[in-house]
């Protein structure tokens, strides 16, 4: 080591190291990698912004079962869920399945012909032209695809006339048909053949006015709907257990009030959540397609750290709701608006603050509050929220929190920058 080469080349090593060390610490001291993003205000309308409650909900309804003893095929006139007056037809009865398919195709001419006949009176087409017509076989063509593709095979058929009805409108504003009388001459007579072959054997009549469902199950007369809203959590799995059957004549059931309610039994956590008058968002995604609004009527529970039954009030009928008796549901109970926040930038700190005691003197509070770190110019600052509801992914906090609830002097805001990813975060730290 007495080298002079030696020492030369260990002193040079030593400074490098020196100031490697020197510069890293510079780096460091100067520099935090952090990325950020803009916070976004979100409404109640928009998506992933209501708390779901998922629970097996059982529909409740003044029904009364239609009996009748019958012989041969019944072809029911009028679909779930549609209304029916004190005496109306809702089925008819036919010797054979070919009167009965007979009977159907009859029903449809009749529809053509009806439609074709109103095409040809110059009063119906006097309005239209050619653009508004194509506009309209464009989103008619549209929704048929868009039925097709979510499986809405129920209502196909009907978007499938209203399409046929205006590309015919639209044959005659544009003159290349003047009318379709040999169309309606050539359906009449299809129909006329239909009909001098079939037998009928009579009609079923709707005892009562009200809204009429093909099917009955046996568990028409197992809910009390008179006193639906007193159930409890017992009496509502008792009534599921019942063992029923629907009677062997029955070939219907007739639903006497609008009003219908949803049945469902939720933890004493989620009892917390329904108000009695507030309205929820109500679906069923394994039997219908869409929601329903339905209002909180009753919360029953034995005490408050028991489950509870829940009844929910409905207005709202289609063929698939009309279907339902148990399904799963799912129940937005409430919709939060603010501004959100992803989880990955939520941060604990312990932040002081000077506030005065009841003697009026100024004396210091300290606590550990939930933040983001936001970027003001090059510095980060810390700012408290107020989450009103948190996701795995994301928090959506209040806009416009209470001051007495903040520690800091204000809270994060629309379209502040966001640190969603940094390391040494603190309040007043320089970004360069």
């Amino acid at each position: 080591m007495n080298s002079p080469v030696l020492r030369r080349l260990a002193a040079i090593c030593l400074a490098f190291l020196l100031l490697f060390y020197i510069g890293y610490q510079v780096y460091n001291a100067n520099y935090v990698s952090v990325r950020t993003e803009i916070a976004t205000y979100v409404s109640g309308d928009d998506p992933g912004t209501a708390e779901v409650i998922q629970a097996t909900g059982t529909a409740v309804r003044k029904e009364s079962v239609i009996q009748q003893q019958t012989s041969g095929v019944i072809t029911y006139v009028i679909g779930d869920g549609g209304k029916v007056s004190k005496g109306g037809t809702v089925a008819e009865l036919y010797a054979t399945e070919q009167d009965a398919a007979a009977q159907q195709q009859i029903e449809t001419l009749n529809l053509q012909i009806s439609q074709l006949q109103k095409l040809s009176n110059p009063g119906s087409t006097y309005a239209a032209d050619q653009d508004t017509l194509t506009k309209q076989i464009s989103q008619k063509l549209i929704a048929l695809l868009q039925q097709s593709a979510l499986g809405e095979y129920d209502t196909l058929e009907e978007t499938r006339e209203d399409l046929l009805y205006v590309l015919n409108e639209r044959q005659i504003v544009t003159n290349k048909v003047e009318n379709f009388d040999d169309r309606i001459s050539s359906l009449t007579l299809q129909r006329d053949a239909l009909s001098a072959g079939r037998q009928s054997l009579g009609s079923v009549s709707a005892p009562a006015a009200g809204i009429f469902i093909s099917e009955a199950d046996g568990y028409e007369s197992v809910f009390d709907y008179d006193n639906i809203l007193s159930i409890t959590v017992d009496e509502y799995r008792a009534a599921l257990q019942t063992a029923v059957s629907a009677p062997a004549d029955a070939v219907g059931k007739i639903c006497g009030e609008f009003k219908w309610y949803v049945v469902c039994t939720v933890s004493a956590e989620n009892a917390l959540k329904f108000l009695e008058g507030n309205a929820v968002t109500l679906s069923f995604p394994f039997a219908t397609s869409g929601s329903i609004t339905a209002v909180v009527r009753a919360v029953n529970q034995e005490t408050i750290e028991s489950e509870a039954a829940v009844v929910l009030e409905c207005s709202t009928m289609n063929e698939e709701l009309a279907r339902l008796r148990t399904e799963t549901c799912s129940i937005s109970v409430t919709q939060y608006s603010g501004i959100r926040v992803s989880q990955k930038a939520v941060h604990f700190a312990e932040v002081t603050r000077t506030v005065e005691n009841e003697d009026g003197e100024e004396v210091a509070e300290t606590k550990q509050v939930k933040g983001v770190y936001v970027m003001h110019g090059s510095e980060i600052l810390f700012r408290q929220i107020v989450p009103l509801y948190s996701t795995a992914t994301y928090v959506i906090c209040d806009p416009n929190p209470d001051e007495d609830e903040l520690m800091t002097d204000e809270t994060v805001q629309l379209y502040d920058e966001i640190v969603v990813e940094g390391t040494d975060l603190y309040d007043g730290k320089v970004v360069k």
